[in-house]
């Protein structure tokens, strides 16, 4: 999937970010590399709402309370995954960020589902998309095929709804 797809659909990207200075601290820390195809959506849309509904985190996004920024995400899904399996296991079955091989948290919907990038998507090589919410499904698509399907109305979940756009939300330093 194409970056200039999605500009079709949510318009001009808003940030054009440099790629490798959004991404080389998240990865140092994480321990790999992330896909290229949701880091090239991210450091050109920035953080933001999709369709008022989906928020995405952005590396470099300003901190603070209702900041975007990605690493705040991922030090709240793992605090709260860690005391959720710990009370059951059978419902947090999934490692998550910063565990070896761990699920990344990338985005939060308004009703709390939370979307992870999967590190080991179709057929146990690539990235694959993991949505919690109440249950777990995973998706065996790249982010921007989750994301074209969401837009579009053609996932099984009920991820995004409506007339797709997109709201930037805060700034990226």
């Amino acid at each position: 999937m194409e970056l200039s797809q999605f500009r079709e659909v949510l318009g001009a990207p808003v940030v054009n970010g440099d790629v490798n200075q959004d991404w080389r601290e998240v990865e140092s820390a994480y321990g790999a590399g992330l896909p290229e195809d949701y880091k090239n959506f991210i450091s050109a849309y920035g953080p933001g709402c999709i369709n008022d509904q989906l928020y995405i985190f952005h590396p470099r996004a300003s901190g603070g309370e209702q900041g975007l920024r990605l690493s705040s995400l991922w030090e709240q899904v793992s605090s709260s995954y860690r005391e959720l399996s710990r009370q059951d296991p059978d419902l947090y079955p999934y490692s998550v960020y910063p565990a070896d091989g761990g699920l990344v948290p990338i985005a939060r919907s308004i009703s709390g589902n939370i979307v992870h990038l999967s590190p080991t998507g179709t057929g146990g090589a690539g990235w694959g998309v993991a949505v919690e919410m109440g249950g777990w499904v995973m998706i065996e698509q790249c982010f921007s095929d989750f994301l074209w399907a969401a837009l579009n109305g053609e996932l099984a979940i009920p991820i995004l709804e409506g007339e797709a756009r997109f709201e930037p939300l805060g700034n990226v330093e």
